[in-house]
């Protein structure tokens, strides 16, 4: 499922002012699943690798928009939990149309 906004909706409103991707896991103290958001980089340079993770979803980090692929990650958050399946959230921002992407994965 893919919302398309003129914001962003999970990385923060100062993300352009961050590092490329910044590592949030262990925030707040919370459970420490792996969770990143900055001002972003391509889905296939990601550090946590999410177009590598499964062979049955198909994280491409187009935009939602117009269907660039001039984009750029700038939230993922991935869960795994015990008899739960996995989720995974990403949000992109296209460079072509300016518009963010968020897509919902889970299994």
């Amino acid at each position: 499922m893919s919302t398309v906004t003129d914001k962003p909706q999970r990385a923060p409103e100062d993300y352009a002012s961050m590092e490329p991707c910044v590592d949030i896991s262990e925030r707040d103290g919370r459970i420490p699943f792996p969770e990143y958001t900055g001002s972003g980089v391509p889905i296939t340079e990601h550090p946590f690798e999410p177009h590598k993770i499964t062979s049955y979803w198909v994280v491409d980090g187009k935009c939602g928009a117009c269907g660039s692929e001039n984009t750029l990650c700038i939230y993922l958050a991935y869960a795994s939990g015990l008899g739960s399946g996995k989720d995974m959230v990403t949000e992109v921002v296209c460079k072509d149309c300016n518009k963010y992407t968020v897509d919902y994965y889970t299994d």
